[in-house]
């Protein structure tokens, strides 16, 4: 059903794109979000850029993480095989040049997937450690955290609707080669926690934005954030959830020609508890590489992957896909 409604989603976007020749460039960063089943849970927004315009522009987005952790210390338990499918939907509205209004839809699929063997061949042909991954049976599900004071497991396909998240973000600088911004978000209660989608508690985020230009005729772009989230208090993570989790980020995009551009990408947050486990009581790294077409004047699409470069912090590979439509 979550792989339909993102086909769907795409199909009108595609539909009604203009056949238009002359382009006009979206700058941004990458969508990257650490999908971990439980750091998902966390109202952490994915960079954006700091420039506002006014109007509609609508971004369609989605998601495939492939999952394998097992760790363990003398009180805790960790154990995740599996693969997330996320498609999400976020909505942007201009006020006016300087104040924005923006909405995001997702909808994730928990399931044990069909990507392990491809997995364990790219490790086996780079020569890298897969955990343990190789070990299990492929495409199987199970989600599990064990402690003295909690227990949580998911062990079966799950699907439906995420928390929901608003935001409100003001521009405070508008120079040609550089634009500050800042923004606070609302993550509301609106996913299940039986199914995994939800964290059962609202969040709040606070974020300072910053994109900018290359002052010489170098093609090149910059985007970065820095930002904090306030977490509720979530059943799912437990009595030792971190209350206040930092996080940042820096998005570099250079333009290969007219149509091209090349992105690269880091995003990182502060541990999400207090653990001994490095998968949960560590901070995460992820970096991205991707690519973005222009498809005319209000339209462009991004292919890219994540990969875990703290390892274990996030999903060992996220393959990614975003279709932006700026009038």
């Amino acid at each position: 059903m979550v792989r339909q409604r993102g086909l769907v989603i795409a199909a009108v976007f595609v539909a009604l794109a203009p056949r238009i020749a002359v382009a006009e460039r979206v700058h941004a960063p990458l969508w990257v979000e650490n999908l971990s089943p439980m750091a998902a849970l966390i109202g952490i927004p994915s960079q954006r850029t700091a420039n506002i315009r006014e109007g509609l522009s609508v971004t369609a987005h989605t998601d495939l993480a492939t999952h394998f952790v097992a760790q363990a210390s003398d009180n805790e338990q960790l154990f995740f095989d599996g693969e997330s499918q996320r498609q999400s939907l976020r909505i942007r509205w201009g006020l006016s040049p300087v104040w924005e209004v923006s909405a995001t839809l997702p909808v994730t699929r928990h399931s044990g997937g069909f990507v392990d063997s491809y997995v364990n061949r790219w490790h086996d042909v780079f020569g890298m450690s897969d955990g343990g991954r190789s070990a299990v049976p492929e495409d199987r599900i199970r989600y599990q955290f064990d402690s003295l004071t909690q227990g949580v497991s998911l062990d079966r396909s799950a699907s439906g609707r995420n928390d929901l998240t608003f935001e409100l973000a003001h521009i405070a600088e508008r120079q040609e080669d550089l634009q500050i911004a800042y923004a606070v978000g609302y993550k509301a209660s609106t996913g299940n926690v039986d199914e995994w989608t939800g964290s059962g508690a609202s969040d709040v985020y606070s974020v300072a934005r910053f994109s900018g230009a290359h002052q010489s005729d170098l093609p090149f772009y910059w985007h970065g954030q820095l930002g904090v989230t306030h977490v509720g208090s979530s059943p799912l993570l437990g009595p030792r959830q971190k209350e206040w989790i930092g996080f940042g980020g820096l998005s570099m995009e250079w333009l290969l020609n007219s149509h091209w551009a090349l992105l690269a990408q880091f995003d990182s947050h502060s541990a999400i508890l207090s653990s001994d486990l490095k998968a949960l009581g560590e901070p995460a790294g992820m970096l991205s590489l991707g690519l973005r077409r222009s498809l005319g004047r209000h339209w462009a699409v991004d292919v890219s992957f994540a990969e875990d470069i703290v390892v274990e912090s996030a999903p060992d590979i996220i393959f990614q896909a975003s279709l932006h439509y700026r009038p």
